[in-house]
C-alpha cells in the first residue's frame, strides 16, 4: 500500500514538472504580447475557474460521501498562504523573464531544488546525505544544461528577479508540504488560484504604468489567447493540484528534484518544437544525464514519508502515514 502510494505521487509529481516545463515557452511567448500581472492574473483565474468545476463534478459524482477531506482550517489557511506565496514567485518569474535569457532564466529558477533543503537543514530537519548529494549533481547538470558562455555569468537586475522567483517557489513548496497534508486538495488548490488571481488583477496597474506595456484589449488577448489557456488549464490548474497531492505521497527533498524535472522538460519541448535552433550540445546532453541519475538515485532512499521538510507542528505529527 505505501509503496503504490508512493509511486503514484511520484507520477504525479512527474506530471507536474511535464506541464510546467512545456508552459515556459508558452510564458516566455506571453510576456511578449501582455504584461506579468496581467498573464498571471488571467492564468490563475482560469485555474481557479477549472479547479471549481472540479468540485462541482465531484459533490454530483459522490453525494453520499462528504464532498472536502482534511482539516477546513488547514485548507483555507493553506489556500490563503500558499496562494500569496504563489503571486509572489510566478510574478517575479514573469518579470524576470522580460529580460533575463530563457536558458539562463530556467536554470535560476531550478535552484529552488538547492534552496528547500537547505531551510531544512537550518529547521533541523534536513534531507539525508544522499538526498544532498543527488542535489548538488542536479545543480551542476542544470548549469550546463542551461547556462551558455555568450550570457554570461553576472547576474542582471532581471536575473536577480528570478532569483528571488526561485526563494519564492522555496517558500511555496514548504507551504504546499506543511498544510497539504491535512487539507483538501483541490479546495486547497482553488484557493491558491483565486488569492493568485486576485492579488495580480490588484497590480494589473503596474504592467502599463511602470513596465510600459499597452493597456490589455481583445486584440492581445487574442494573440495570446492559447498561451492563456495552456498555462491556466495545465500548469495551473493540474500541475499545481498535482504537486499538492503528490507531495503528500513524496517526501519533500525527494519531491523538490522530481518537480525540478520542469527544466528538462522545457529545454525538450522546444527542441521539438524547433529543432534547429535548440538541438543539444554534448555538455548539455551530459547535464541531462546528470540530472536523470540524480533524481532516480534520490528516489531509492526514500522508504517511507518523512516530516515537514522545514517545519514541525502539532499537525504534522498527525499527518497522513498510509
Amino acid at each position: 500500500m505505501k509503496t503504490t502510494r508512493y509511486v503514484s505521487g511520484i507520477i504525479m509529481l512527474l506530471l507536474a514538472a511535464f506541464f510546467w516545463g512545456t508552459t515556459f515557452i508558452a510564458q516566455s511567448d506571453a510576456m511578449q504580447k501582455m504584461g506579468p500581472f496581467t498573464f498571471s492574473a488571467l492564468r490563475s483565474f482560469i485555474g481557479a475557474v477549472f479547479l471549481l468545476f472540479v468540485i462541482m463534478l465531484r459533490k454530483l459524482m459522490s453525494r453520499k460521501q462528504p464532498l472536502f477531506q482534511g482539516s477546513m482550517k488547514a485548507t483555507v489557511k493553506g489556500g490563503i498562504v500558499c496562494g500569496t506565496a504563489l503571486f509572489i514567485a510566478t510574478n517575479l518569474q514573469n518579470i524576470g523573464l522580460i529580460g533575463a535569457a530563457p536558458g539562463k532564466a530556467a536554470f535560476i529558477t531550478s535552484l529552488y531544488i538547492l534552496f528547500v533543503p537547505i531551510i531544512g537543514i537550518f529547521s533541523g530537519n534536513g534531507p539525508s546525505k544522499t538526498v544532498l548529494v543527488c542535489v548538488l549533481v542536479s545543480v551542476t547538470g542544470f548549469y550546463m544544461l542551461n547556462i551558455r558562455p555568450e550570457e554570461g555569468f553576472g547576474l542582471t537586475v532581471w536575473e536577480i528577479m528570478v532569483l528571488l522567483c526561485a526563494l519564492a517557489f522555496s517558500m511555496h513548496i514548504i507551504f504546499c508540504d506543511k498544510y497539504g497534508r491535512n487539507g483538501d486538495t483541490v479546495l486547497l488548490s482553488m484557493i491558491q488560484f483565486a488569492v493568485c488571481a486576485v492579488l495580480s488583477g490588484i497590480f494589473i496597474f503596474a504592467d502599463t504604468l511602470v513596465l510600459d506595456y499597452p493597456v490589455i484589449c481583445p486584440v492581445i488577448l487574442k494573440e495570446g489567447w492559447f498561451s492563456i489557456i495552456y498555462a491556466g488549464l495545465l500548469s495551473s490548474g493540474v500541475a499545481f493540484t498535482l504537486q499538492i497531492s503528490g507531495q503528500k505521497r513524496v517526501p519533500a527533498a525527494a519531491a523538490v528534484l522530481l518537480m525540478s524535472l520542469e527544466s528538462l522538460f522545457a529545454v525538450i519541448s522546444a527542441y521539438i518544437i524547433a529543432p534547429e535552433s535548440n538541438a543539444l550540445t554534448a555538455v548539455q546532453t551530459v547535464g541531462c544525464a546528470l540530472i536523470f541519475i540524480s533524481v532516480c538515485v534520490s528516489q531509492l532512499s526514500f522508504p517511507k514519508r518523512n516530516k515537514c521538510v522545514a517545519c514541525k507542528t502539532p499537525e504534522s505529527a498527525e499527518g497522513d502515514h498510509k
